[in-house]
């Protein structure tokens, strides 16, 4: 997958993204559904020394973490697909091809990537109000047999967090194409996330879902303003800091 191309797709799109937190209680059920509605963008941003390339979300034109539907806001999440093939995190991660398989019916390479011991990734980050902990890794990824792009991405953790009484961490994320019509594009985006959590004792299950998917051009200085409640445009609808911040 060419990830250059990828990361310029990612900030050519705006979405309204819905996102859903809820409780999963002793029967299993989940419990005390809360929800929250977001106008979202992605910036590229490159870093100055070692010239990585990095996504920064924006909800309503700022981080959006005070609106989340809980405390527990999950940031960075649906871009994750594409920073585990940035170098600055590749180099950390041991990749191994299990083969050719399949993802909803089209032909997928699939590649195993356990986080090295020693390695310190910052892919997965989780923020309380004292620190922050890096948090090593396990996946999977589905790759397109004919274009390399993403298509699915799951990671675990690769050892339970004591320090931070969190024994789960499950992530699901699903990428696809867009078709825009009015300006006959079609861009390879994320479509939806999962995390399944089991921490302090307690099960959570948080899901992000994009729709709405409008289009721009991006101006060559990075300086865009975020929109403020774009209407969609009708034949643009379309179904579908990796940081945790528990406070």
């Amino acid at each position: 997958m060419a990830a250059g191309k990828q990361f310029q797709s990612f900030e050519r799109f705006v979405a309204t993204e819905h996102i859903e937190h809820e409780e999963i209680g002793a029967s299993g059920e989940p419990e005390h559904l809360r929800t929250r509605d977001f106008n979202y963008m992605v910036f590229v941003e490159q870093d100055k020394k070692d010239k990585q390339l990095y996504l920064d979300e924006k909800r309503d034109g700022g981080t959006g973490l005070d609106s989340f539907p809980t405390s527990l806001a999950t940031v960075g999440l649906i871009g994750l697909g594409i920073d585990i093939f940035q170098p600055g995190f590749a180099k950390t991660l041991d990749f191994k091809c299990e083969g050719l398989g399949q993802w909803q019916g089209k032909p997928a390479w699939v590649m195993h990537f356990p986080q090295k011991p020693g390695q310190r990734s910052f892919l997965r980050l989780w923020q309380t109000k004292i620190r922050t902990v890096e948090v090593p890794l396990k996946g999977r990824l589905w790759i397109a047999a004919n274009s390399f792009d993403v298509l699915h991405v799951e990671t675990d953790l690769r050892d339970p967090m004591k320090e931070l009484e969190l024994t789960r961490d499950h992530i699901s994320i699903d990428y696809g194409p867009v078709q825009f019509k009015k300006s006959q594009t079609e861009l390879w985006l994320p479509w939806s996330a999962e995390i399944f959590l089991d921490l302090h004792g307690k099960h959570y299950h948080h899901r992000h879902t994009l729709s709405n998917y409008a289009i721009f051009d991006v101006a060559t200085d990075n300086k865009i303003s975020a929109p403020k409640n774009v209407p969609p445009p009708e034949d643009e609808k379309q179904p579908g800091e990796p940081n945790q911040k528990p406070q």
